[in-house]
């Protein structure tokens, strides 16, 4: 069903096969591979996953609104071109959290989370996650980072802790008896 929804709201989306692991805690419930979202302020636009990531398709459709609804008409305004495309990993990694050999697993064990790495502009540039030494940040990054508190339970990116000085990762993991807690860093 959130396949079929994803599609007819005009996600470039598909079934993915489970991915393989040895670790029977590793799955992912629907998975399905993303290649590029839809941008509704822009009719017949949309936002390619450089990477094709394989997700949860729960996770899928958040992350797909996210980016269209809101990071393509953020870039729009704030950059003054579009968002052409979105730098991620693969989605899916069946390990612990920040790659630790003992502790709990990571939200990619169950395709819930994405590290993004970089935003691609039509007109050519890339913004990059990870901060040029001694740069000021940048506007949008830093726009994008808090508005993504509103729509993900985990953000972490540069600054949180050094697992994360390179990517920004968005997770919808539920934290608690709340599915109000956020981990905004």
């Amino acid at each position: 069903m959130c396949l079929t929804a994803l599609k007819a709201a005009g996600f470039d989306i598909e079934t993915a096969e489970q991915p393989p692991s040895s670790d029977d805690r590793c799955r992912i419930e629907a998975p399905v591979r993303l290649r590029a979202v839809p941008v509704p302020s822009r009719q017949g636009s949309s936002v390619r996953l450089t990477d094709e990531p394989i997700l949860a398709c729960r996770f899928a459709d958040q992350l797909g609104h996210w980016m269209g609804d809101l990071v393509a008409p953020l870039v729009a305004g704030i950059k003054d071109t579009e968002l052409k495309a979105v730098r991620t990993g693969p989605g899916f990694e069946c390990r612990n959290r920040n790659g630790a050999t003992t502790g709990k697993l990571s939200s990619h064990a169950e395709g819930l989370a994405i590290d993004i790495s970089g935003f691609e502009f039509a007109n050519g540039v890339t913004l990059r996650v990870r901060p040029d030494a001694g740069a000021a940040p940048d506007p949008a990054l830093a726009a994008l980072r808090t508005a993504a508190c509103g729509w993900f339970t985990t953000i972490l990116g540069p600054g949180s802790d050094e697992a994360h000085g390179d990517h920004l990762h968005v997770d919808i993991e539920r934290h608690g008896s709340s599915d109000r807690y956020r981990i905004c860093q």
